[in-house]
C-alpha cells in the first residue's frame, strides 16, 4: 500500500510538490483554504505575472539550483505542450540594470537559459548601463494552476477545501498520512504549530491590460525601482510593479506610475497612443509571502497528540519568485520527504525494539 502524504496549500508550490510526490508513488491529498479558481489577496499565486527572471544573486548557490531546475522544466513544458493547454509560452526577454556589478556583469544563470547575450548600448533602456537578452518562459498563472490541478486529480489526487488553525489539523482530512507538507505561504505566520514570525507580506501591485500583439517580456531595474512587462498566453499583459513590505492597500497613483513607466519602455503596448491607449482589464494587488532569510525548505520531526512520530516538511516563504523556483523547490522538498520518512521508519523501529527490550 502506498504511503499517504497530505500537502497544506494549493498555491504553485503546493501543487507542484503534490504532483512530484505522486510521480514518486505517494498517495497525496491537498488541503487548502483557497484553490485554483479562487481570487483572494491572501492567495498569492493567481496574481503572479509570471515569468522566469531569476532574482537570486551569485553568492546564493542553494537557491540558484531551485531556479535552474524550474527553468529547464518550464522550457520543456513550453516546447512540448500548447500554451492554450498549460498557460506556459516561450518568449524573448530583455532585462536592463542601472548598476554594473558582479551579479549583472557575470550572472550565474547565463549558461542556464537559452540564447543569452549581453545587449548593445543602443538596446539599453533609459538610465541603464547593462542588459541581458535571452529566451525565457511566461506563465499565465491562473491557467497554469488549473492545469496542475487537472494533472493532480486525474492521477488520483484528492483536493479538499478547508481552513486549518493548526498544522496537524491536516491529519483530520487524511488520517492515514505519514507526513505533512507545509506549503502555506503567508499563512505560515499564523498557522498553529508553525507561527513563523520571519514571514511577512510584500505587496505586489500590477495592471492587467489586453495587448495580444505583445510577445516579449521587458524588465527595467533603476535603483530600487523595477518596471516590467509580461505577456500571458490569453493575450493579457501584466504591467508592474511594486515591492512594498507590510503594505496591503490598492493605490491608483501607483497604478498610473506603473502604466506611464511601462508605456515609455514599450510604446507599442498602447499602439503609440500613450497611457490613454491602454486597454485596461483590471488592477491586481497580491501579497507575496516574503520571509527574512529566504524560503524555508526543511524537515521537522515531531509527534502527534497520541505520541506517534510525525514528519513535517516545510516549503514556504518564496516571496516574488515562487513560480520561477517552483519545480526546483518542490524537488528539494520531495527529496527531504523521502529522506525524512526513511529516518522516521527507523525511529519507529528503534522505539519498538526499545520497548521490547525493556520488557525482557
Amino acid at each position: 500500500m502506498s504511503t499517504s502524504i497530505v500537502v497544506i496549500g494549493a498555491g504553485v508550490i503546493g501543487l507542484t510538490t503534490a504532483l512530484l510526490l505522486q510521480k514518486k508513488g505517494y498517495q497525496v491529498t491537498i488541503v487548502a483554504k483557497y484553490v485554483p479558481g479562487d481570487m483572494n489577496i491572501e492567495y498569492t499565486s493567481p496574481y503572479s505575472g509570471a515569468h522566469w527572471r531569476t532574482m537570486i544573486p551569485n553568492d546564493q548557490k542553494e537557491l540558484q539550483e531551485n531556479d535552474a531546475v524550474a527553468y529547464n522544466v518550464f522550457y520543456k513544458i513550453g516546447k512540448s505542450l500548447p500554451s492554450d493547454t498549460t498557460g506556459v509560452m516561450i518568449i524573448p526577454a530583455l532585462d536592463c540594470w542601472s548598476e554594473r556589478n558582479d551579479d549583472t556583469a557575470n550572472p550565474w544563470w547565463k549558461d542556464v537559459v537559452k540564447d543569452f547575450r549581453f545587449v548593445e548600448t543602443k538596446e539599453l533602456f533609459p538610465d541603464t548601463v547593462i542588459g541581458h537578452s535571452y529566451t525565457t518562459v511566461a506563465v499565465n498563472t491562473p491557467h497554469y494552476m488549473q492545469w496542475l490541478v487537472r494533472l493532480f486529480t486525474q492521477a488520483g489526487g484528492k483536493l479538499k477545501k478547508a481552513t486549518l488553525t493548526h498544522v496537524q489539523d491536516a491529519l483530520k482530512h487524511c488520517p492515514d498520512a505519514q507526513s505533512i507538507v507545509n506549503c502555506t505561504g503567508l499563512q505560515a505566520r499564523f498557522l498553529g504549530g508553525v507561527k513563523d514570525e520571519k514571514v511577512y507580506p510584500t505587496r505586489g501591485q500590477v495592471v492587467v491590460v489586453n495587448a495580444p500583439h505583445i510577445k516579449k517580456t521587458l524588465t527595467s531595474m533603476v535603483g530600487d525601482g523595477t518596471s516590467y512587462i509580461i505577456p500571458r498566453s490569453n493575450g493579457h499583459v501584466i504591467l508592474g510593479g511594486t515591492r512594498q513590505a507590510h503594505d496591503f492597500e490598492v493605490d491608483m497613483k501607483t497604478a498610473e506610475e506603473i502604466m506611464e513607466k511601462t508605456v515609455r519602455l514599450l510604446p507599442e503596448l498602447a499602439h503609440g497612443k500613450g497611457v490613454k491607449g491602454l486597454d485596461i482589464v483590471r488592477h491586481n494587488v497580491g501579497l507575496r509571502p516574503s520571509r527574512e532569510g529566504g524560503p524555508r525548505i526543511e524537515n521537522e520531526m515531531t509527534t502527534t497528540a497520541n505520541g506517534k512520530p510525525l514528519l513535517i516538511t516545510h516549503c514556504y516563504g518564496h516571496s516574488g519568485y515562487g513560480v520561477q523556483s517552483s519545480w526546483g523547490s518542490a524537488k528539494k522538498a520531495v527529496d527531504l520527504i523521502d529522506r525524512g520518512l526513511f529516518e522516521k521508519d527507523h525511529q519507529v523501529i528503534d522505539s519498538i525494539v526499545g520497548d521490547l527490550w525493556s520488557k525482557l
